[in-house]
């Protein structure tokens, strides 16, 4: 068994790039998606979560994650997060430290990283990607020293974009019936293997939306055919994926059955 585990949610890989940054560096660790739950299967040394912020706050996915994983075996691990965001951590950070606090463990380390901003479905791509990732790098690598020593840093306090987070998150799960196909789609269904909650079946060759999304826009960013788009919002807007990361590290293991006809 790995002495470290870090629990990652990313759509584009920035955060995927982050954890696996520190995973390196902190050596013999596990890199673990949290599209799904998982079951401790002992005592880890440090214990990580890297993630991205959702309208000013952890995604849904990320916070049921940590809700139902159980830490009692854990309590005096190190336990860190890093949140990515392409504004600030608002109050991505906050949330994790009472939720993990109510659970019997300690939040014993929190820190934000600015990341190339990349939701594609309210705005248009930047052109500054190269240097995006360079700064990110950079950032990640006074992260990577702080959590090598276990250093010890509080989150943040509250931002005021935390009172928006409840609703967004709320109105995600079907907004996916914004999401349609054009005739470019060529049935290779990489927008379901990398889809990190498995929102999305193939049905008689084309992607099929299963209402439980996150919004993480994969399925668009890494479409290679830019086959996908959302509502009347993207079609002219440029595509974007962390330049450091390949599809291969970014298709998720658990979709093994994408070709299988939807069950609603």
């Amino acid at each position: 068994m790995s002495k470290n585990i870090i629990f990652y949610f990313s759509g584009t890989g920035n955060s995927r790039n982050v954890a696996k940054d520190i995973a390196a560096a902190i050596e013999d660790c596990e890199l673990i998606s949290m599209g799904k739950q998982h079951n401790l299967s002992g005592i880890y040394q440090r214990i990580g979560f890297v993630y991205p912020v959702y309208g000013g706050g952890m995604p849904g996915v990320v916070e049921r994650f940590i809700q139902t994983l159980d830490l009692s075996s854990n309590a005096n691990s190190y336990i860190f997060a890093v949140c990515t965001s392409g504004s600030g951590s608002a109050d991505g950070l906050t949330n994790i430290s009472k939720i993990i606090g109510g659970k019997g463990g300690k939040l014993s380390y929190a820190e934000s990283i600015r990341c190339f901003s990349n939701y594609v479905g309210l705005y248009a791509m930047g052109s500054d990607v190269e240097n995006k990732a360079k700064a990110q790098s950079q950032a990640t690598k006074q992260v990577v020293k702080d959590i090598q020593i276990c250093a010890v840093k509080s989150p943040a306090k509250n931002s005021p974009l935390a009172l928006i987070h409840g609703p967004f998150i709320k109105s995600l799960a079907k907004k996916d019936k914004g999401f349609h196909v054009n005739e470019a789609c060529n049935s290779c269904a990489t927008c379901c293997k990398v889809c990190p909650v498995g929102n999305i079946k193939m049905l008689d060759g084309k992607p099929d939306f299963l209402h439980h999304c996150e919004q993480c826009m994969a399925c668009i960013q890494w479409c290679p055919k830019k086959a996908i788009n959302f509502k009347n919002k993207t079609q002219d807007r440029g595509r974007y994926h962390h330049p450091d990361i390949t599809i291969g590290e970014m298709i998720n293991e658990q979709n093994d059955s994408c070709f299988e006809k939807s069950k609603r």
